[in-house]
């Protein structure tokens, strides 16, 4: 079964605006040095590239708007897959600084579908 396009943003937003919570209080040097910490904001990462990229096979006119959404899908898969090459600073820097970007950019897609 084929979920409507809203679902997959919503999913996406969810996983986003878990990572603040998730940061408070960390800078970098700090959340390098807490495993568990690093997990769950990989975690949270990677759901959004999943619902990302579900959007992308499934309404692709909609992912056309989002912003290097080729890239954030790619994140998620590096972060799925590629244990060896994921460098933690780039994750820290993508939930801190490229996250929020993504989730305004989300929020006015959302806004801007039609209702039903």
């Amino acid at each position: 079964m084929q979920r409507q396009p809203d679902v997959y943003i919503e999913l996406a937003l969810q996983a986003l605006r878990r990572l603040p919570r998730f940061l408070q209080g960390y800078d970098l040097q700090t959340y390098l040095d807490d495993e568990l910490r690093q997990s769950a904001v990989e975690r949270k990462l990677e759901i959004a590239g999943d619902a990302l990229g579900q959007l992308r096979k499934h309404a692709p006119e909609l992912f056309s708007q989002i912003p290097d959404g080729d890239l954030i899908v790619a994140f998620r898969n590096v972060l799925a897959h590629g244990y060896a090459a994921l460098d933690h600073r780039r994750v820290y820097e993508a939930a801190t600084t490229k996250a929020p970007e993504l989730m305004t950019v989300l929020e006015q897609l959302l806004r801007d579908l039609p209702e039903g």
